[in-house]
This record gives C-alpha cells, sequence and structure tokens, in this order.
C-alpha cells in the first residue's frame, strides 16, 4: 500500500497542478499562455504577466512561468525520493526485526 501511495501520490499532484490549478490561476491572473513543441500528447506550456501583476504576485507568477515538463520533472524528482525513503524505512526495520 506504501509503494502506491508513493506513486501515484506525486503524479495525482503533478495532474492537479498541470492540468487545474495552473491554468486556472494564469487565466485569473490574465497570463498569456505560451507553449513549445507540437507532440501527440501535449504541448510543453507555461505563461508570461505584465510587469504589475509580476509585482503584485511575485512568487505565484515565478511558479506560472516554469513549463509544465519542469512541473513534471520535480514530480518525478518526488517519486524518486518518496520510494527511496520507503525503500531506507523499510530496510531499518527489518535491520532492527533480525537483530532483536
Amino acid at each position: 500500500m506504501s509503494f502506491l501511495l508513493c506513486l501515484v501520490g506525486p503524479l495525482t499532484l503533478g495532474v492537479v497542478l498541470n492540468a487545474l490549478a495552473r491554468p486556472a490561476l494564469a487565466r485569473s491572473l490574465g497570463g498569456v499562455q505560451h507553449g513549445s513543441g507540437t507532440g501527440v500528447r501535449s504541448q510543453d506550456t507555461w505563461w508570461s504577466f505584465d510587469v504589475a501583476v509580476q509585482e503584485a504576485h511575485p512568487l505565484l507568477t515565478q511558479f506560472l512561468t516554469i513549463s509544465n515538463g519542469l512541473v513534471a520533472m520535480w514530480v518525478l524528482g518526488l517519486t524518486i525520493a518518496l520510494l527511496l525513503a520507503r525503500w531506507v524505512v523499510l530496510r531499518r526495520r527489518r535491520g532492527s526485526a533480525s537483530t532483536s
């Protein structure tokens, strides 16, 4: 069960961020959508904003100016980190159980 949570949790987070949250936030701030690539599945997307919006919302606009592909890489890194942490915890449990 913990394996699935480590795998599905970050994947769900990435999908929600890239498909729902980031586009909605960008639209609400009046961002201009940019994209590169014309792949079969989708294109890599990011947004740009006016200087006034960037000054009013610096962290949010910075987050929205990174590409969906970079967010996906962060999610992949999070998945790897969670799976490694799970492996370390399970290894320690097995080690302490065998010494008892």
